[in-house]
């Protein structure tokens, strides 16, 4: 429950969804538009409610100082402010412009201070001291801030038309924090709706990681000329001349590339992983702002047995080696996968639960920085397969690896493409 004396922050929410637009006619219209959303937001990120029922029935159990602060309405008869109903939110959702709602939630959260340690009650701060020093260590100087760019088909989300919605979000690495987020048409795919998500953000100086969709020249080029970012993508089969030019540059023996290694080995949930990257300068790449390539090789086996998996990726990067060393964009590329675990559970919609007259994207807020969330562990931690990766990995015994060194007896070797 919110505690009604802090009013900066509330104050703060309702100047920024004072930005929306409200789609209700002016006709028999009682509760503000911002008293709604404020409320809303506070559901999603304080309790979790993720539909207009859920929502109206913590909204009703809110005391009458909470519902001031957040704006709503005293009737003149009972002297009291009362809640909005489930069907009031659901039109709301239903009718709300999706694009000014996103950029208002977004932007309050990112004016939002840091809770400071005080805030959080010892036991929690402990609790969440330890799970930190069990996670990970530091990584190596010189890590640049990073944001990693996916899509997620939103369970239980339904159109009109009865398609499923895409959504297309931005998470920030480092705080684990949704900085943008945009529903992507049926009509369309992920590829021209990135740019329109990032244009408001502020990029300069970041690593825009991305999946193999996104390795785009265009990309590209908007991510370092317009955005000012670096990029690291990706390559994989729907980029066939690049896939070939990047393997071919990082062929060869690992004594050709001394210097340019860097492999770690971990354990955990019964196996046991070794990961290497070996890069090389672009020079001879034909894509926009190439500073390097990279091969990334995974083999796991059981933690007491041989080796009995390969998997090996290729990648593309506009990070020159003076500011990413191997290390560093193995922990990029291994980073990059805290998108798919730790923030598409923000994308479940309020409006997912409207079937009549379904709205175009009405995302909740993504999780606060005060809340919990568990972000991508660093390189010295033991690194999960990919999802995608380990999705593709049941190859046939005994295939031939796309690089040079020759794959130990009994190896399922897989390039991912």
């Amino acid at each position: 429950m919110l505690a009604a004396g802090d009013d900066a922050s509330r104050c703060c929410l309702r100047e920024w969804v004072t930005r929306v637009p409200d789609p209700r006619s002016v006709t028999g219209r009682w509760h503000p538009l911002e008293y709604v959303l404020a409320l809303a937001v506070c559901a999603f990120t304080a309790a979790g409610h993720d539909s207009p029922t859920a929502i109206a029935e913590w909204a009703a159990g809110c005391c009458q100082a909470t519902l001031a602060v957040l704006g709503g309405r005293q009737d003149p008869w009972t002297r009291r402010i009362r809640p909005p109903s489930a069907r009031t939110f659901g039109r709301v959702f239903t009718g709300l412009d999706a694009g000014a709602f996103n950029a208002a939630l977004y932007g309050w959260l990112a004016a939002m201070p840091a809770s400071p340690p005080a805030a959080v009650p010892p036991v929690t701060r402990h609790e969440r001291e330890q799970r930190r020093a069990a996670r990970a260590r530091p990584g190596p100087p010189g890590m640049l801030d990073q944001a990693a760019a996916d899509g997620k088909t939103v369970r239980g989300a339904v159109r009109p038309d009865g398609s499923q919605v895409h959504l297309l979000s931005l998470l920030d690495v480092g705080t684990g924090c949704v900085r943008a987020q945009r529903e992507v048409d049926a009509k369309t795919n992920e590829i021209p709706e990135l740019a329109p998500a990032l244009a408001h953000l502020d990029l300069i100086g970041t690593v825009v990681t991305l999946d193999a969709l996104h390795t785009q020249a265009e990309t590209a080029r908007y991510l370092v000329e317009d955005k000012q970012a670096h990029y690291l993508m990706i390559v994989k089969g729907n980029q066939p001349t690049l896939l070939g030019a990047v393997a071919q540059a990082v062929a060869g023996p690992d004594e050709d590339f001394a210097g340019m290694t860097w492999t770690e080995e971990g354990t955990g949930h019964g196996r046991r992983e070794r990961r290497s990257i070996r890069t090389a300068p672009a020079d001879s790449i034909a894509w926009p702002h190439a500073a390097q390539v990279f091969r990334i090789r995974r083999d796991s086996g059981p933690t007491h047995g041989p080796w009995t998996h390969k998997q090996i990726a290729f990648g593309i990067t506009s990070l020159p080696a003076d500011l990413a060393r191997p290390r560093h964009l193995a922990i990029y590329a291994r980073q990059h996968w805290g998108i798919e675990t730790g923030s598409i559970t923000s994308g479940t919609r309020p409006s997912a639960k409207t079937r009549n007259g379904s709205a175009r994207e009405t995302s909740p807020a993504p999780t606060p920085p005060s809340a919990t969330w568990s972000p991508a562990p660093s390189a010295a931690s033991a690194m999960p397969t990919s999802p995608t990766l380990a999705a593709t990995t049941a190859a046939t015994r005994g295939a031939s690896s796309p690089c040079t060194d020759t794959p130990e007896t009994g190896y399922q070797a897989h390039q991912v493409t």
